[in-house]
């Protein structure tokens, strides 16, 4: 059997062999190393960080910008849709004024019609300050993008695609068409 006392005596604990204080300053040296390579980790982790929580606020930023854009985008649409809508308003007057124009170019009394035919230019004059531009187009020649001939008349004395009357002018809102004019166009049999 063993005698664990006298193996026990035998080694000095307070002896400690060079083999492994050498070893010790080493794992220090390694320890340190690996400390300082951990520290480095951790600030340069602290700065990642930092740098995500800028990108994230500054995305919530343009997330909040785009939707003040949205916004802002169907406010104008609404504003156009009103203004369009006012235009179609101020056109169905227009008509009516001109309903009285047209009787008032057939009617005897000579000092009404010249009062309607400058009240007729002066509207034409004011629609233009709004970027509105009323089509006519009597004795022109018929355009299809901007007449619609609603009847045809034949007169050998006029040439052939001229417009000969106009039934309801057409009006174009700043480069948008709103309606074309509605009109009489000459045609000579034969002609094109």
């Amino acid at each position: 059997m063993i005698d664990f006392q006298k193996e026990l005596a035998k080694f000095d604990f307070f002896n400690v062999s060079p083999e492994f204080t050498g070893y010790y300053t080493e794992t220090v040296q390694v320890m340190e190393i690996f400390n300082s390579t951990l520290k480095r980790i951790s600030k340069e982790l602290n700065y990642t960080n930092i740098q995500v929580e800028e990108i994230l606020s500054q995305q919530l930023e343009e997330n909040e910008k785009d939707k003040q854009i949205a916004e802002q985008q169907r406010m104008i649409t609404a504003c156009e849709e009103e203004k369009r809508s006012l235009v179609w308003g101020l056109v169905a007057v227009l008509d009516q004024l001109e309903d009285i124009y047209r009787y008032s170019l057939q009617n005897e009394d000579s000092a009404l019609f010249e009062q309607m035919q400058l009240l007729w230019k002066d509207v034409a004059t004011k629609l233009l300050l709004q970027g509105i531009n009323r089509i006519e187009g009597d004795n022109t020649v018929f355009n299809s993008k901007i007449h619609s001939a609603v009847q045809v008349k034949e007169d050998n004395n006029i040439s052939n695609g001229v417009v000969l009357e106009v039934i309801r002018c057409g009006y174009v809102y700043k480069t948008h068409l709103l309606r074309k004019a509605q009109v009489i166009v000459n045609k000579i049999e034969g002609g094109l």
